[in-house]
């Protein structure tokens, strides 16, 4: 008897061992070791602690394969061993039966009331769960770690990060699309039985393993049905592709959109047809005005591996799950494009608008006017369009025609919007002068109309209840600002190349919620008005500003000011303490109002100071003469421009808070008040290039500068220079002990790094 079960034994390893080297997912992995040894690291197999580890990734990239090889690679080192697969058609109680039956090797186990845990506490096990879309299952079939004997692994495979999260697994591996040329390895191992392509098919391979853009899943698909078939096959596939996408591979990648909920579906088919590569703050900000849960919906697309945001905050996506969503929005109404919810494409929006198809149903229209000579727009092919939300026209191609559109468009004195829905509205190029009648605005959150011909927003009040952004940037025909009155909302407003602009209106000054006032080259702009009740402004953009030549005395302080009884000018210093720009570049401001909040020393002692938020100053190209000579109260400033400032004359104490200083070009310079001179040694990259009157006073500057040294611990002055200038570092510190240092100015016109090394 134990002679047989010896034997029985020897034959059960033998045949999980022939079984591995035979596999099926081993023989059909190309370079995929790499993989395989980063998962078998994750496991931790020579660790005595349960394990369990999260394989994550979107439909179709390989989870189920890279499982069944680490399952088949390591099964015959466990007692008990399971692989769970076909989830969804049977329920948790039959998954619960079927684990224990293949791990204790009993067909006919009787359920009863025996728990997982009861029955495998003591067992070292190897279970992988694959394609797991729902927690409960978790919950019942691996539910805690104390459930397994120790050295057990559980592997679990999903398209839901947040499963992973919740279930508490040790590690989570992502999969990553194909790079490399192993997408190219697999295809041919497909299409081409790792025999070299025949030259006729060469170029034509290399569009389709383009279009699979490393989805396994559709390069084995695509392989499988390209094989052994001629070119004229391969050709009619490839333009097949372009318009109808495979089925397979659809149905395979649709099984994450059908387990979205209906807002998560309406957010991924938005950035599938209209926002695939925008910011994802710009995109939460629209998406919300539309009712949409944004932040959740988000973090659950990425969490379904549906969407990824990229490094510089972009929402990102793969090809084929774009195509996905676009082949859900088209098959709503395959033959009739206007009863669809989303229009994207040209030809699609050029048909409902010649024959005045657009139904109810259309929510967003995204047009681009590339390569098209024509378009017109009239009040009836809108007339049925009442739910309209998102509306934009573009062209992409703008720096090919220098930066003007060459379509031209036609627009009806009957042209209206007749949704109230619309939030989000961008014409570049606008031909008219006048926005469309009636236009419903109650709803409207992001207005955005840059290279205008508007000579006019709107007369008189209008209720903009919701309206978060307005951009009118070079719209060279506008000469003044409506009434923003009852835009109480405002957080953005970008005036930036309005050439022609001659008024603002005074409503701006009280928009309580403006982040960002941009005015940058209004250059007929003499007059900027009180912006006394900006108490949310952060960036304030007054560049180019040709005529703006004093910033009115009101324009930065909470004026009217009272009088106290003691003869005190009393005024409230909050306003404007959240500002972090102030940008004047090129203007013609000759005056910083030295009885302003943001220039009053008394109120930089305040601890809600104006402008004690600012970050950046910028007065480059400015005719300014003098600097106030309590800048240094700005705390935060990080960075000050004065570059080709030829009239400035003195720098006064500056911030110890200063990285960058630009003065390179301020040809009338002749003084840095010594204490802010030697805080200049820590600024990273200090400009003083082509200021020749400092050489007039440089004896002079030197002498203060050992002045002020005399009063220096010795040990800062050692982290400045460590920073600075290491080069001379031991002389500087041994001159600084001895109270004698002589300090020399960079005046020449050197680069950055050779001040630096």
């Amino acid at each position: 008897m134990p002679e047989t079960w010896f034997i029985e034994e020897i034959v059960t390893d033998i045949s999980k061992k022939i079984s591995c080297a035979s596999s099926t997912y081993a023989k059909n992995l190309v370079r995929m070791d790499s993989c395989i040894r980063e998962l078998e690291s994750l496991l931790c197999l020579k660790s005595t602690k349960v394990r369990m580890l999260g394989i994550w990734g979107m439909g179709g990239i390989g989870k189920t394969t890279l499982a069944n090889v680490i399952y088949e690679r390591l099964s015959h080192q466990f007692e008990g061993c399971c692989f769970l697969e076909g989830l969804k058609s049977t329920s948790v109680e039959n998954l619960k039966a079927q684990l224990l039956s293949m791990v204790l090797s009993d067909k006919n186990i009787n359920m009863g009331f025996t728990s997982i845990k009861a029955r495998l506490h003591s067992k070292k096990v190897l279970i992988v769960i694959d394609d797991v879309n729902h927690q409960s299952v978790l919950e019942t079939l691996v539910g805690e770690h104390t459930w397994f004997g120790p050295q057990s692994r559980i592997i679990i495979t999903t398209r839901d990060k947040h499963l992973l999260t919740v279930q508490g697994v040790d590690a989570i591996y992502e999969v990553k699309v194909l790079k490399d040329g192993i997408d190219i390895e697999l295809f041919n191992h497909y299409a081409f039985k790792n025999n070299p392509p025949p030259g006729d098919v060469m170029k034509l391979s290399h569009h389709i393993i383009s279009y699979a853009q490393g989805l396994p899943l559709a390069l084995k698909v695509l392989g499988c049905s390209l094989c052994e078939r001629n070119k004229d096959y391969w050709m009619d596939t490839l333009n097949k592709l372009r318009k109808i996408p495979n089925g397979e591979i659809q149905e395979v990648l649709e099984i994450s959109f059908d387990g979205l909920k209906d807002d998560e579906k309406q957010i991924f088919l938005d950035i599938a047809c209209f926002f695939r590569g925008s910011d994802r703050t710009f995109v939460r900000k629209i998406l919300e005005s539309c009712g949409f849960f944004v932040v959740s919906g988000i973090e659950n697309l990425i969490d379904k591996s549906l969407i990824t945001i990229s490094d510089n905050g972009r929402l990102e996506m793969h090809d084929l799950l774009q195509e996905m969503g676009w082949h859900v929005v088209r098959k709503a109404s395959p033959k009739e494009p206007g009863k669809r919810i989303r229009l994207w494409e040209q030809k699609d929006i050029s048909h409902v608008l010649k024959r005045e198809t657009g139904g109810e149903e259309v929510e967003g229209i995204f047009l681009n006017l590339s390569g098209l000579e024509a378009m017109s727009f009239t009040g009836k092919a809108f007339s049925q369009m009442t739910n309209l939300r998102l509306f934009k026209i573009y062209q992409s191609n703008l720096w090919h025609t220098k930066g003007r559109m060459k379509c031209k468009l036609h627009i009806s004195d009957d042209f209206k919007f007749q949704s109230d829905e619309l939030k989000y509205l961008q014409w570049d190029e606008y031909p008219c002068e006048s926005l469309p009648s009636d236009l419903g605005c109650e709803n409207l959150a992001h207005f955005s109309m840059p290279h205008s011909h508007l000579t006019k927003l709107w007369e008189g009040q209008k209720i903009f209840g919701n309206l978060e952004l307005v951009d009118v940037s070079y719209s060279q025909y506008l000469k003044r600002t409506p009434d923003f009155s009852r835009a109480t909302n405002l957080e953005v407003l970008v005036l930036k190349g309005c050439t022609n602009l001659l008024e603002i209106h005074p409503s701006l000054g009280y928009l309580c919620k403006l982040i960002l006032l941009n005015l940058e080259y209004c250059i007929n702009l003499e007059h900027l008005p009180s912006i006394c009740g900006l108490v949310s402004l952060e960036t304030l953009i007054l560049s180019g500003c040709s005529k703006l030549k004093k910033l009115d005395e009101t324009a930065l302080t909470d004026l009217p000011t009272c009088w106290s009884e003691h003869g005190n000018v009393q005024e409230n210093s909050r306003n404007l303490d959240r500002i972090g720009e102030f940008n004047s570049y090129d203007s013609t401001i000759r005056h910083l109002p030295s009885s302003s909040v943001v220039l009053r020393s008394s109120y930089f002692t305040s601890p809600h100071c104006a402008l004690a938020s600012l970050i950046r100053l910028n007065l480059s190209g400015t005719p300014i003469i003098h600097l106030p000579c309590n800048l240094e109260r700005l705390s935060r400033l990080q960075r000050l421009e004065v570059t080709n400032c030829t009239r400035l004359q003195a720098l006064p104490v500056l911030p110890s808070s200063i990285e960058p200083l630009y003065a390179s070009n301020c040809t009338s310079l002749e003084l840095i008040v010594p204490e802010s001179f030697c805080k200049s040694f820590g600024f990273a990259g200090a400009l003083f290039g082509n200021c020749f009157k400092l050489r007039k006073y440089q004896s002079k500057m030197e002498y203060a500068a050992q002045s002020v040294a005399s009063h220096v611990d010795p040990t800062t002055w050692r982290s400045i220079y460590d920073h600075f200038l290491r080069a001379n570092y031991a002389k500087i510190v041994e001159l600084i002990q001895a109270r004698r240092i002589q300090v020399k100015l960079s005046i020449a016109n050197q680069r950055p790094e050779e001040r630096i090394a």
